[in-house]
């Protein structure tokens, strides 16, 4: 049997990971249009304008999510059945509904919805900006941390916050950044940046991100370090990846989210920043959510 496999459509200029999809709506007309893959959603969302193509069956009763936002904000969410087709795979799951946003503004072309990372983990997907495709996994990292340019796994981050994470090393001082293909800038708080101590030039003022809930939070263009931790090195000499980005920063709020605890109630490190899309592809990362891990090459470094 062929492995699943899908191209990301026009990453250079979409700057999300885009693919082509489709779904057989109401007296069975197959409908066409595309998805994103979000590895800052856990769950996956249907777009509002798709639901006048759905079956009458699909509405799922009694099953209904809150959505949660940057600063913690949620809108209750309607689940929906839906059955696609993307590259050479069909899958089934479920979808929520935020009735308040339609994503197609933001996309050319009829927009489906988002793929969540729940969906990649169950299917052991890849998302993968070297080869610019979503494919399946197979189930092996090869080689040693020494091989790669970076190396991290995601475990801590899906279990902890239920979204991978990345970690921020600056002399003494620790922060969390989430790896969000759904975001096309990287986001970091002013707290961050000035705590740091990583800016680099002061690129502008008049930027803003839209958030799932709606919300617009205003933000100022940056041009910072990013010293990132990677597998491969010691507690006394952790192995750091550095990278350049131009980054949105926000002014209103120390971090993105914060106050969150373990399971056994312990109080978790706040998170202070979303790195990108377009930072994820510009430097050929790989996610693996078969076996957990993201990476680069070093010899695509």
């Amino acid at each position: 049997m062929e492995k699943f496999k899908a191209k990301l459509r026009d990453i250079q200029g979409m700057k999300f990971p885009i693919v082509n999809a489709a779904f057989k709506g109401k007296d069975g007309q197959i409908y066409i249009g595309v998805m994103m893959v979000d590895t800052g959603s856990v769950n996956c969302i249907l777009n509002k304008s798709v639901l006048p193509y759905l079956t009458d069956d699909a509405v799922i009763e009694g099953r209904t999510m809150k959505i949660h936002s940057v600063q913690g904000r949620g809108v209750e969410c309607q689940g929906y059945s839906l059955a696609f087709r993307i590259g050479n795979g069909v899958f089934s799951d479920t979808f929520y509904v935020n009735k308040d946003m339609d994503f197609s503004q933001m996309f050319n072309g009829p927009f489906i919805g988002i793929i969540g990372h729940e969906f990649l983990r169950n299917n052991n997907i890849v998302l993968d900006y070297e080869t610019e495709t979503l494919h399946a996994s197979e189930g092996t990292i090869e080689g040693n941390p020494g091989e790669y340019a970076f190396l991290f796994p995601m475990s801590y981050g899906l279990k902890q916050y239920n979204v991978p994470v990345v970690g921020l090393v600056y002399g003494d001082k620790e922060y969390l950044m989430v790896a969000d293909s759904g975001a096309n800038d990287t986001v970091i708080t002013k707290h961050l940046m000035d705590d740091a101590g990583i800016c680099v030039k002061h690129l502008g003022d008049d930027g803003t991100v839209t958030c799932f809930t709606t919300d617009t939070l205003e933000t100022a263009l940056y041009d910072v370090t990013l010293s990132i931790i990677s597998v491969g090195g010691t507690p006394e000499r952790p192995k750091i990846y550095t990278q350049n980005d131009k980054v949105q920063v926000i002014s209103n709020c120390p971090y993105i989210m914060e106050g969150l605890k373990d399971a056994d109630g312990n109080g978790l490190m706040p998170v202070s920043g979303m790195l990108s899309s377009d930072f994820m592809h510009r430097n050929k990362w790989v996610l693996d959510f078969g076996t957990g891990v993201m990476y680069q090459r070093k010899d695509v470094a």
